[in-house]
């Protein structure tokens, strides 16, 4: 088990390790576990805007590079 090989290596550290390592698990701890996934539905949202082109935005695009060169 994971628990049980980071207790293991627990008992090996000597005393300046274990003090570094109860700073990290203080910051551990102090982060917000109520952080929730942001939905990222970005794609469908722009789907959306661009359901009523006319012309394809791939087409527009290269449009745009053909005048640039």
């Amino acid at each position: 088990m994971l628990k049980d090989q980071i207790i293991s290596q627990i008992n090996t550290l000597g005393t300046e390790e274990l003090m570094l390592l109860y700073g990290y698990v203080e910051l551990l701890k102090r982060r917000s576990p109520t952080v929730k996934p942001v939905s990222n539905d970005a794609h469908l949202q722009v789907r959306e805007a661009l359901k009523g082109l006319k012309i394809s935005l791939s087409e527009d695009i290269l449009a745009a590079r053909a005048e640039r060169l």
